[in-house]
């Protein structure tokens, strides 16, 4: 670590001891040889745009201070260049420090990275067209990516304040809320495997997953393979998606038969390219909403792959579950 760049969410560094925290990180790695700056983010939307311009200044590693969102808007600007990312875990789901195996202590996390290897990860691409926008754009994500209630579950939040006052447990009550409120509307699943072979069915929750791990969930994924684990569960009633994330958090079941009185288990496929859209063409009501990384892009249609660049990441060599 040369020249770092922390880069701190504002909304997450918004108290007197998570600033100090930081401060103390910066101390750290100032005491290591580093030279170190802090920089807030603008905003979510200009976090990309910060990372390639200090890229460009001349920073080559650079160490986030917030949650898996931070994380995948700084990702757009690093992707694909020399500069490495660290992870510092000041968010509330902090998948990605989970899959590194780090503490969600961010000054021990720091201490971690200070021995970390760099290792070159693959990435998960996604396109669409963002809500209000005609022109399709795509993204890089790292976690996972996918349409169906899920989506609508990150959507619960999206000035951050149920997050930053409930933490975890504003997401177990919104999802509770959602399965027995929202409504479970089928759309068409396209899923392209290594092989080229194509499978074209109908599905209400599909989800492309990158890691092993998402909190409870132990979904298979492969931070460094070509490809990515699909879960999906068939069109289904809200019992019905309550039964397939019951035994996909509690008893790994997954591609049987159907259960008791008809109630799909969850469904895994591996795959290099999965496609969301509308049933028929039609709207949906409400709109079927789309994410990656825990971020809602867009709505109604999607294109999830493998992307062509990688990403430099700081990878601990020790560290705990």
């Amino acid at each position: 670590m040369r020249r770092v760049l922390l880069f701190l969410n504002p909304l997450l560094i918004h108290n007197a001891k998570r600033r100090a925290a930081v401060e103390e990180i910066a101390e750290l790695l100032s005491g290591h040889g580093s030279d170190v700056h802090l920089q807030e983010t603008l905003s979510a939307h200009s976090a990309g745009q910060q990372a390639r311009e200090a890229v460009e200044a001349g920073f080559d590693t650079f160490l986030v201070c917030g949650g898996d969102g931070t994380v995948f808007q700084v990702m757009q600007g690093l992707a694909g260049s020399a500069a490495t990312l660290g992870v510092l875990p000041f968010g509330t789901g902090n998948v990605i420090a989970q899959n590194l195996w780090m503490p969600r202590n961010p000054l021990q996390a720091a201490h971690l990275l200070l021995d970390a290897e760099t290792r070159a990860v693959s990435l998960g691409t996604i396109e669409l067209n963002p809500v209000g926008h005609k022109r399709r754009r795509s993204w890089y994500f790292f976690i996972a990516a996918g349409m169906g209630v899920h989506a609508a579950l990150m959507n619960l939040a999206p000035t951050g304040q149920g997050k930053r006052h409930g933490g975890r447990l504003a997401y177990f009550v919104g999802g509770a809320r959602l399965l027995l409120q929202h409504r479970v509307q089928p759309f068409v699943l396209e899923m392209t495997r290594a092989d080229g072979s194509t499978e074209i069915g109908t599905a209400c929750e599909a989800i492309a997953t990158h890691v092993p791990e998402i909190n409870r969930w132990r979904p298979g994924g492969d931070p460094f393979g070509a490809e990515l684990q699909v879960a999906w569960v068939p069109p289904t009633n809200r019992l019905g998606l309550g039964h397939a994330s019951f035994h996909a958090l509690a008893t790994r079941r997954q591609n049987g038969h159907y259960g008791w009185g008809g109630l799909p288990f969850p469904r895994y496929e591996r795959v290099r390219r999965m496609v969301c859209r509308p049933l028929n063409g039609n709207a949906n009501d409400p709109p079927l909403l789309v994410e990656a990384d825990g971020e809602v892009l867009g709505v109604s249609y999607t294109a999830i792959g493998m992307a062509e660049q990688k990403l430099n990441l700081l990878w601990p060599r020790s560290g705990v579950a």
